[in-house]
């Protein structure tokens, strides 16, 4: 029964059958059977179709209520029995946009995971509005992204400070130069990351202090992860701004940074958590391990 609820509140707030059977990995026709078995089993129509969606029925509007409630408080009573077995086990489910995930959290979990080898991990990588929208669907037990997202629902804390920084290929004509001017670069096709990224409006937010946009810019390529940038920008597609963060660990084979006069673009990479929801015995650990990090160093 409780999986059923955990469904139904599923279809709920996604609206549609369609959009949660894709996320689940199941059919459409499953989620609606699941739906029927519901209904049949409050002995009350709980859904009405309208327009794309649905609207609840009273006593859907009842069911959903008690739904969110009793997956509380059974994700609790998971709590209080990983507690009481005094051991720190189980997995972890982060959420973290591409650089953290990529570049930054497979070190630090290799390091927390030395001091407690039983537990293990789960990363869910996405842009950072797509993480923060599956930690409202309580599906990331936290995460860590590259925005800001304080609301009624979501906390935010700063994990580490990160620079963005110009970047072209060995043989792009401004490789012989060690600095430029924002300027200089209107002339050269330019690469960026994807609209919901957190780099993408660091990076916006800088131009407009600068009173230009990415339409001053000659955008050639739109990409959906760094290191699509990368290797763009080793191949000579154009210039881009990348993450120190994703220039660091791995080398800057190909690649060569210059400094841009009178720009700094900073940005910075935080925890982010739902205020209500408690986290297990595993959970708090590794995030109390990670909140531990300098938040001054990347």
């Amino acid at each position: 029964m409780l999986d059923l609820m955990r469904l139904f509140v599923h279809v709920v707030e996604e609206q549609s059958f369609t959009a949660v059977a894709r996320k689940l990995g199941v059919s459409q026709p499953a989620i609606s059977n699941q739906m029927r078995v519901l209904e049949e089993k409050t002995g009350s129509r709980l859904l009405i179709r309208r327009g794309k969606g649905f609207i609840l029925t009273p006593q859907g509007e009842s069911v959903y209520r008690h739904a969110l409630r009793l997956l509380a408080e059974w994700d609790d009573l998971e709590r209080d029995l990983d507690a009481l077995a005094g051991e720190v086990s189980g997995r972890v489910h982060i959420g973290a946009s591409h650089i953290p995930g990529e570049y930054l959290l497979p070190l630090k979990l290799a390091q927390f995971q030395q001091q407690f080898p039983k537990v293990y991990f789960k990363i869910t990588i996405g842009d950072s509005r797509e993480i923060a929208e599956k930690l409202l669907q309580r599906e990331l037990d936290f995460a860590i992204v590259g925005s800001v997202f304080d609301t009624e629902k979501l906390k935010s804390e700063l994990w580490l400070n990160d620079e963005l920084k110009l970047v072209i290929s060995s043989d792009h004509p401004l490789a012989a130069l060690n600095k430029v001017h924002l300027h200089d670069l209107k002339g050269f096709p330019m690469i960026i990351r994807e609209q919901g990224s957190g780099h993408r409006r660091a990076l916006e937010t800088a131009l407009t202090q600068h009173g230009l946009s990415l339409d001053d810019l000659a955008v050639s390529l739109e990409a959906g992860s760094t290191e699509t940038v990368k290797n763009a920008v080793r191949s000579g597609f154009g210039y881009s701004f990348l993450s120190q963060s994703a220039l660091e660990p791995y080398g800057k084979e190909g690649l060569k940074v210059l400094q841009v006069e009178n720009v700094s673009i900073k940005r910075g990479f935080y925890l982010l958590t739902l205020r209500d929801q408690r986290l297990t015995v595993a959970g708090a650990a590794c995030y109390a391990f990670l909140n531990r990090l300098t938040k001054d160093k990347v």
